[in-house]
């Protein structure tokens, strides 16, 4: 299969690439590479990567291939409301025009990695088929790009929405600024399992290899299983209060306690998430529990030799590193890097 994928170099798109490299896909990667790789021992030479922003991209870049898997994007909550309005440029303006692109140059099958973010706070738990609560810009440009791509379902186009859950584990680009992998650096950094809220939000955990492999799943299956259709991703099993998330952890790294951060609040974003649909119509099923999730975020921040002096670095925070590159001229007020 010819794959395209955008944010190939990304905490989720480089294990999607490496998953693809390793069947023996013939994939083309897209990103603005504006974040850096967080281990060395990383080498993904047999991908080639093109630095470019997905605004850019034309019909003549992706012209002769099966799929795109679209992943590129303003990637959670706190990077969304850095900018509101660049967000949804970014993240459902720039998925329109890719879509079109796509048409255009003949790919067919587009599988677009959207987010269970979209349900906001539910009481009740949610499938594909339950009201949408998007409280945040990002979640708000989810909701669009989807809506967006579903219209565009055609007898040429075929578009997947994946709803992840969020995403956990280790990457060749790390990220601390999703819950396990912050409790679990900080753990191991500091000996304090921290905890930035009450604890009582329900969140639905993925592993970031279990994501990868949902796109693969979904750009192989049979064209009228999967077109146009919403899939939630995850699984039922790894639904928990963060709290409980906590206490993982904090049973698992020796010598680390919980601690609150001052004034903590509760969490307005709060779903437990159904996950029986994607397994029912294409087979799919993850393979990583969160004790196993954990471990290896363990295993890999012991490997690129982590310590205390790096549990503030920015390289592994969105937010912080995106600031700091603005402060250094090295990225222009819309986000594209600056030559």
């Amino acid at each position: 299969m010819k794959v395209v994928v955008t944010g190939s170099q990304g905490y989720v798109g480089s294990v999607l690439c490496d998953i693809l490299s390793e069947q023996r896909h013939d994939i083309i990667g897209f990103d603005t590479k504006l974040y850096p790789l967080t281990s060395p021992k990383h080498h993904d030479t047999r991908i080639h990567h093109i630095k470019k922003d997905i605004r850019d991209i034309t019909p003549q870049d992706i012209k002769g291939y099966d799929a795109i898997m679209h992943l590129a994007a303003l990637s959670n909550d706190p990077l969304g409301e850095l900018n509101p309005r660049l967000t949804d440029v970014i993240n459902h303006l720039a998925t329109m025009h890719l879509a079109r692109v796509s048409v255009e140059a003949g790919v067919r099958r587009f599988i677009y990695s959207s987010s269970c973010s979209t349900y906001g706070a539910q009481s009740d738990i949610v499938d594909e088929d339950s009201a949408l609560e998007p409280l945040t810009a990002y979640a708000r440009s989810k909701v669009d790009s989807e809506r967006g791509l579903v219209d565009m379902s055609s007898p040429r186009f075929c578009p997947v929405i994946l709803r992840n859950a969020t995403a956990f584990g280790f990457s060749p680009y790390l990220r601390l600024d999703i819950v396990v992998n912050n409790l679990v650096a900080h753990a191991l950094a500091t000996g304090n399992v921290e905890m930035h809220s009450d604890g009582t939000a329900w969140r639905p955990l993925v592993h970031v290899q279990d994501m990868a492999r949902a796109f693969i799943v979904c750009a192989s299956a049979t064209e009228p299983d999967v077109q146009g259709q919403i899939f939630n991703v995850g699984s039922n099993e790894n639904n928990f209060q963060v709290r409980h998330i906590a206490e993982h952890v904090a049973r698992m790294v020796p010598d680390s306690k919980i601690t609150y951060s001052k004034g903590v609040r509760k969490d307005s974003r709060s779903y437990q998430v159904k996950f029986d649909k994607i397994a029912n119509v294409t087979g799919y099923t993850t393979e990583w529990a969160l004790e196993r999730g954990i471990n290896d975020i363990i295993d890999g921040l012991h490997d690129i030799e982590f310590s205390g002096n790096d549990i503030d670095d920015s390289r592994f925070y969105r937010v912080p590193y995106l600031k700091r590159l603005l402060e250094k001229g090295l990225l222009a007020e819309d986000l594209r890097p600056i030559k």
